[in-house]
């Protein structure tokens, strides 16, 4: 994704923790959630920025977060991101957040975005550690 973010403006930064607790994830169904995040902070910044991608270990959660220096989202527009066919972007479907959404939540886990205006935004991917099989 890095090269197509340059050619925009937007320099990807990656701080990934290394103590992560192990996940149940299946990573083809779960890469579009994340694409989702990516795409929509690129488009947050069409003068360019940065897109931060962090990982950090909360107790027995592992959470992604996907930041960016962009445009923010208003208050009264964060109550209603997550709701289908609401969009923002001319020729949205307002699919993106709400699949990404179902996504997260299929695999245990929850999303969450905090914003401001001018500043950018920055949405949280919390996923519960995989529970060790029992004998």
């Amino acid at each position: 994704y890095e090269p197509q973010a340059s050619t925009r403006g937007v320099v990807v930064r990656t701080h990934f923790a290394p103590d992560l607790p192990r996940l149940s994830l299946d990573a083809d169904a779960f890469k579009p959630a994340v694409l989702n995040l990516m795409l929509n902070a690129e488009h947050a910044m069409p003068d360019g920025g940065e897109l931060i991608l962090t990982t950090r270990r909360d107790g027995a959660e592992a959470v992604l977060d996907v930041v960016d220096t962009g445009c923010g989202i208003p208050e009264d527009v964060v109550a209603k991101i997550f709701d289908p066919f609401y969009s923002t972007r001319k020729g949205g479907t307002g699919l993106g957040l709400p699949t990404t959404r179902n996504i997260v939540e299929a695999h245990g886990g929850s999303i969450e975005v905090q914003s401001v205006p001018g500043r950018g935004s920055r949405f949280s991917v919390r996923l519960p550690a995989a529970t060790r099989p029992t004998s």
